[in-house]
């Protein structure tokens, strides 16, 4: 019985984690882009220096959304080709 109980006790956290990494697998899936966080989803952001000087967000170059840390890495370790290159 306490084989049981410590088998679970491991157990449970992989699965925690598990049903995690699904459910943001299914929000990339859903929703990649999600609204920059310096331009607070505007596109335009204010000079700390100078009070009246703006312009474009350079984080999301003036869209106001970004692709979220998991889209991102995704984009980045996709291959750039089809496997039928020279």
């Amino acid at each position: 019985m306490l084989k049981i109980a410590c088998l679970l006790l491991l157990a449970l956290p992989l699965l925690a984690a598990g049903a995690a990494l699904i459910g943001y697998h299914h929000l990339l899936t859903r929703r990649p882009y999600t609204t920059c966080r310096p331009c607070r989803g505007t596109g335009y952001r204010r000079s700390r220096l100078f009070a009246h000087s703006a312009g474009y967000c350079p984080d999301c170059t003036g869209t106001g959304i970004r692709p979220r840390l998991g889209q991102q890495v995704h984009l980045y370790t996709r291959r750039p080709h089809s496997g039928d290159t020279r």
